[in-house]
């Protein structure tokens, strides 16, 4: 008799062990068809985030040369005149400024058509989201959108400035993107274009 009564339990054991997989495959399921449904929804996004990160790190991976180039020659130059040594680093210096330039305009204006992306959407969450991986990424010190309607600053990495007038002056009738070098830094003004006018104008700056 016991052992006719302890079959079906073991029966039944062996029925639980085999739903758990089960429920652990429908769990993996789920979370493969959400992220999948995120990626359809949010497509032109994450392409554009690709190719910025995609920018980013050949820059990133060219100032790398560019350093290990300027290092060799430096050593190569240890015992010729202070006159040379000071023109290489003159030279280098320059070079470092024109790549951080490009780096700068090509990775605003791939940035930009993100942003334009959102605002159609009217999507401020995954703008700001954006924001916060392109300054991190890009190393740039401030970030900003100005509506070119009102001259309020919409959205900034530095929440402070948020809602606040714009001080400086800028051109609101730029349909192409605008570098402005100083000496106190790098400042990178692209239009964010509509169909027949800006959305906004983001400003980029990397202080020296």
């Amino acid at each position: 008799m016991d052992t006719k009564n302890n079959e079906p339990d073991e029966n039944n054991d062996q029925n639980n062990h085999n739903e758990k997989p089960n429920e652990e495959v429908v769990k993996e399921d789920n979370s493969t068809n959400k992220f999948l449904d995120f990626v359809k929804k949010n497509i032109i996004a994450v392409l554009l985030a690709l190719i910025l990160i995609t920018v980013l790190i050949w820059y990133s991976v060219k100032m790398n040369t560019n350093e290990k180039q300027y290092e060799k020659e430096k050593t190569e130059l240890v015992i010729k005149s202070e006159n040379e040594r000071s023109a290489l680093i003159t030279k280098y210096e320059s070079e470092k400024d024109s790549l951080q330039i490009k780096n700068l305009e090509s990775s605003s204006k791939i940035f930009s058509w993100s942003v334009r992306s959102e605002l159609l959407r009217n999507n401020t969450e995954n703008l700001n989201q954006l924001l916060n991986a392109f300054v991190k990424e890009s190393g740039a010190d401030l970030v900003q959108l100005i509506d070119p309607k009102t001259n309020i600053i919409t959205l900034s990495s530095d929440k402070k400035f948020e809602g606040a007038e714009y001080a400086q002056k800028i051109d609101y009738g730029l349909t192409e993107q605008h570098t402005v070098v100083k000496e106190d830094g790098i400042k990178i003004i692209t239009p964010v274009m509509g169909l027949n006018s800006a959305l906004g104008i983001l400003i980029v700056q990397m202080d020296k």
